[in-house]
């Protein structure tokens, strides 16, 4: 029965599929768009119910494109978090480039405040090599590096740190299921700040794990390793669902040049762009029918489970 139940429910998803591009055929280009480019159907499902009606397919698309700017989140010009300076750790998964981050973070605070007002602190007693990887840095950058094994040395720490303007925290990677990681939390009651590293290249269910495990109460994203991440639509419908705040972006090993601050026209465009990417992983026009189908199941199961 539940076989049977499976090809009926294709078959009619098939046929409203068909129906659908009949009857409202920018609502699905709006679909098929952001399906395309790796957003989620939560989000494409939300933004093309919301379409105006009368529009033309290219008015359709800069309508699309200006909602995703308005609502992707970005920390403004004036707010940059390393020219106020402060104290902040970066937390994230394993391999999320956490360590090469920080040191272009630290370049840039170098060039605001000075190498006299900048520290480093290497609190990763895991990763073999973390410590001396960072000491390369400061070594380069002039600035103090310290080393601190667990939270209560960090406390200890931090206070022989009140002279500097900027304190940069190198943490330790695990995965957001590991229970080890809410040891974070309990940076904000030592005055530390958590900058939430997650990178683009990883799939859509990794980035949702990262940021809803590290995102929750960090001030803001870094969002790294764009060069390797040829669709971005993941990773912005994550920030804009979590609502939160995204101060940088990198793609790239260089120090500090492959640092910079996220411009959301830039992000958005590329994300759709890579909606149009050729590979064996894109979906051709006789397959949405089936991945309607698919979405439809999960959307009865899901009201099934409510």
């Amino acid at each position: 029965m539940s076989r049977l139940r499976g090809l009926l429910q294709n078959q009619l998803a098939g046929f409203a599929w068909g129906s659908a591009r009949r009857r409202d055929p920018l609502r699905v280009m709006a679909l098929q768009s952001l399906f395309a480019a790796g957003f989620g159907s939560m989000l494409a499902r939300t933004l093309a119910a919301r379409l105006p009606r009368g529009l033309d397919e290219d008015a359709a698309q800069r309508w699309l494109r200006q909602v995703l700017i308005r609502n992707l989140p970005c920390v403004a010009a004036q707010n940059e978090v390393l020219d106020a300076g402060g104290r902040y750790a970066l937390v994230g998964s394993t391999g999320s480039g956490k360590t090469t981050t920080l040191a272009k973070l630290a370049a840039r605070g170098v060039e605001r405040h000075g190498s006299e007002g900048v520290a480093l602190v290497a609190a990763d007693p895991y990763r073999v090599g973390a410590h001396a990887q960072l000491a390369v840095y400061a070594d380069l950058l002039g600035v103090a590096l310290h080393l601190a094994r667990d939270a209560d040395e960090l406390a200890r720490l931090l206070p022989r740190l009140s002279a500097q303007k900027l304190v940069l925290i190198d943490t330790a990677g695990f995965a957001p299921s590991d229970p080890r990681s809410r040891a974070f939390d309990r940076l904000d009651a030592i005055g530390v700040e958590r900058l939430a590293v997650v990178a683009a290249s990883q799939q859509g269910a990794a980035i949702e794990q990262a940021m809803a495990r590290f995102g929750h109460g960090a001030k803001a994203c870094i969002l790294t390793k764009l060069d390797e991440a040829p669709l971005l639509g993941a990773a912005l419908d994550s920030l804009i669902r979590h609502r939160l705040p995204l101060a940088y972006v990198t793609g790239g090993q260089r120090v500090p040049e492959d640092l910079h601050r996220p411009r959301a026209a830039y992000l958005v465009d590329r994300a759709l762009k890579g909606g149009r990417l050729a590979t064996p992983y894109a979906l051709e026009a006789e397959d949405w029918p089936l991945f309607a189908g698919a979405e439809a199941e999960r959307d009865v199961r899901s009201v099934m489970r409510g």
